[in-house]
């Protein structure tokens, strides 16, 4: 099933979506390479959660 594409007007709107996206790789990234834990929000919960580096990412 496909994701209906939402309009929207305001052009600013329109690319937070994408900039969000985009800092989430950054500090995925970030969090790698200085072996810090990334904080994230799941299930209702700020979690701190440890990456290791994948083969294929």
């Amino acid at each position: 099933m496909k994701r209906a594409k939402k309009v929207i007007l305001d052009e600013d709107m329109a690319k937070v979506g994408i900039a969000l996206r985009r800092a989430a790789k950054q500090a995925r990234k970030i969090a790698l390479q200085t072996n810090t834990p990334l904080v994230i929000y799941e299930n209702g919960r700020v979690v701190k959660k440890k990456l290791s580096r994948e083969k294929g990412r």
